[in-house]
């Protein structure tokens, strides 16, 4: 088994050109939403687990940076989707899920539809559902390549068991 140090030690972090929010996804979002308007900013979230790492290396796939960030962009995305019609969408005062879905997952998946790589994350939310963020590695933001959080919601825990999703974790 491979340490945490040991899967993360042949990164090329090329994310210099980025300016990092200081604080929480939570803060994060709410001094946007406040403001209405980025700054150019994104939020480090986290490493990228372990598995995804693992799972890229497998198929002969270079992971270029170690760390999931959120954009201005999914901020403001958000603000105003149509997922909050149907009861899917995240308030910004739980935006501590998000993390915690990334942080500690309670599975991850690798999503077999999307044309690009993607893994999805999920978390334990209520009842029967779960929190659900897609991670996109290696992608190319502001002329820095990053892994994305690129969108993230609540769904029903058996949406997760179809042909879509093929567990890594």
């Amino acid at each position: 088994m491979k340490t945490e140090e040991n899967v993360f030690s042949d990164f090329i972090t090329n994310d210099c050109r980025l300016k990092y929010y200081k604080g929480s996804l939570y803060r994060f979002a709410s001094d946007l939403l406040s403001r209405g308007r980025g700054e150019g900013s994104v939020c480090r979230i986290c490493k990228i687990p372990s598995a995804i790492a693992e799972d890229m290396k497998s198929k002969g796939l270079e992971l270029l940076s170690k760390d999931i960030i959120v954009t201005q962009r999914q901020i403001f995305k958000y603000r105003k989707h149509p997922k909050i019609t149907k009861g899917a969408n995240i308030p910004v005062e739980d935006y501590s899920i998000i993390e915690s879905a990334l942080k500690n997952p309670m599975h991850i998946y690798e999503d077999t539809v999307q044309k690009s790589l993607v893994y999805v994350c999920t978390h334990p939310y209520c009842d029967k559902r779960l929190v659900k963020v897609v991670v996109e590695p290696n992608y190319k933001s502001h002329g820095s390549v990053v892994n994305l959080a690129k969108s993230w919601g609540i769904v029903e825990k058996s949406k997760m068991n179809g042909i879509q999703y093929q567990v890594i974790q």
